[in-house]
């Protein structure tokens, strides 16, 4: 019982949210990724960048089951928090 208690005292110690410096400005960064398989009808997809003011830009979307692309387009900086827009259109023939 002893060694249960011990191992999660240390998981729950790394577990916490990693605090940022107050000192260290954000790290601008950039990503994306995409996956398109049309026999299988999967196509989804993100993208999304940071600046060293801690704004993030991005958007991701998806196939639904109904033929539609579902796209967020979402801000996130310290003010407001989370911002989407979601908007919906129909899928090119050849996706569905």
């Amino acid at each position: 019982m002893k060694i249960f208690v011990l191992i999660a005292v240390v998981v729950s110690a790394f577990a916490q949210p990693q605090v940022q410096n107050p000192q260290e400005a954000p790290r601008p960064y950039d990503f994306q990724y995409k996956v398109d398989n049309p026999p299988t009808k999967t196509y989804f997809g993100q993208n999304e960048s940071g600046d060293t003011a801690g704004k993030v830009l991005g958007s991701y979307y998806t196939l639904l089951p109904d033929g539609r692309i579902m796209t967020v387009e979402y801000r996130v900086d310290g003010q407001s928090g989370y911002v989407p827009r979601i908007s919906y259109k129909q899928s090119a023939k050849d996706k569905v």
